[in-house]
């Protein structure tokens, strides 16, 4: 089952990266954290197929809360990327604010466009990330189960 699960989240990144997704993700990810919440489901997601194959049910439950650990923390990267991106929006975009030049309210929604990209982005990418490891672990778990 951890096969078909990991298959099926290489499978819909695959579909992103053929949609050209990872090189709008570089350009609008301001902070760039969205790659390290995709390093570390891909990493996690290789380390939890290695425990698949092990039969050392209490190595594996000891394992499984790191698992879990990295679960979360890939949503509170995201979540960190998001404050980030607020704040890259609402530091740039209404410093220099000149109401009656049309340049200068260009300039702010430009700038408030990428905060916002930024800050929608790292989020759209720790929750699926965490989705993603949430998934395997539940099957890791349901097949320590059945070890016991």
């Amino acid at each position: 089952m951890w096969y078909f699960l990991s298959c099926m989240q290489v499978f819909l990144v695959s579909v992103a990266i053929f949609f050209n997704m990872h090189i709008r993700l570089w350009e609008e990810d301001q902070t760039k954290l969205s790659f390290l919440i995709i390093g570390i489901w891909a990493g996690t997601t290789a380390w939890l197929g290695w425990l698949h194959k092990i039969k050392d049910k209490d190595t594996v439950k000891t394992n499984v809360k790191i698992g879990w650990y990295l679960a979360e923390t890939c949503l509170a990267i995201g979540m960190v990327g998001t404050v980030a991106g607020f704040l890259l929006m609402l530091g740039s975009a209404f410093g220099n604010i000149d109401v009656s030049n049309t340049a200068s309210l260009q300039q702010a929604l430009a700038n408030m466009a990428i905060g916002m990209s930024t800050a929608l982005y790292t989020t759209l990418v720790g929750l699926v990330a965490s989705i993603f490891l949430k998934s395997q672990l539940v099957n890791l778990e349901h097949c320590i189960d059945g070890l016991e």
